[in-house]
């Protein structure tokens, strides 16, 4: 099912949206829940020193990644995007820091190697998706729920069968990302 890991919406692009926002149209007897993840509480938890590994690394962000849970379908016409974002980014609207991952998307690192890289995203990805980060919700039909996705990773729940679950998405532009200094990547100190 579509969104169905942790991810923040676009990642692979230069822009990435600022927020996204989801009606609900028609929804399944039961089930098809969508669970929201706190990144800037998921940052602020992290103990100092992996916290500040995390500010150094550089995430390669591409259309669908060695390790994508799901297929992404096919890239066409060399549709092949490809863009650096840092691990950890800084919300230009209040300064805050937040984890910025994506699961299908991230491809390959810099500031580690490779296997560190993974390893690392998989810690982060067990800590940050704790219920204590988490906020589960239960759509009824005409819900709109708008997140950040600068700093909240979501998925979906694909547990209600053959059952028909519709939303509406629209996504909001965003700006180019910030690291976890409040920088473009390459901006001099």
């Amino acid at each position: 099912m579509r969104g169905s890991n942790w991810h923040t919406d676009h990642s692979h692009t230069e822009t990435p949206p600022r927020a996204t926002t989801l009606h609900a149209v028609t929804l399944p007897s039961e089930g098809g829940d969508t669970q929201f993840a706190n990144m800037h509480l998921a940052y602020d938890a992290l103990p100092d020193d992996v916290r500040e590994k995390a500010d150094l690394v550089k995430c390669l962000h591409i259309w669908m990644s060695r390790r994508c849970p799901r297929p992404m379908g096919t890239i066409k016409d060399g549709f092949d995007p490809r863009v650096w974002h840092p691990l950890v980014r800084t919300n230009p609207d209040n300064g805050r820091r937040a984890l910025y991952m994506n699961t299908a998307r991230i491809d390959e690192f810099e500031g580690i190697d490779l296997d560190e890289g993974f390893d690392l995203i998989d810690m982060l990805m067990e800590f940050s998706t704790q219920p204590k980060f988490e906020y589960r919700h239960s759509w009824r039909p005409g819900d709109l729920v708008i997140w950040d996705n600068r700093a909240v990773m979501h998925q979906a729940n694909g547990d209600f069968g053959d059952q028909y679950r519709y939303l509406y998405r629209i996504i909001i532009e965003g700006e180019p990302v910030l690291d976890a200094n409040g920088r473009k990547l390459g901006e001099a100190a």
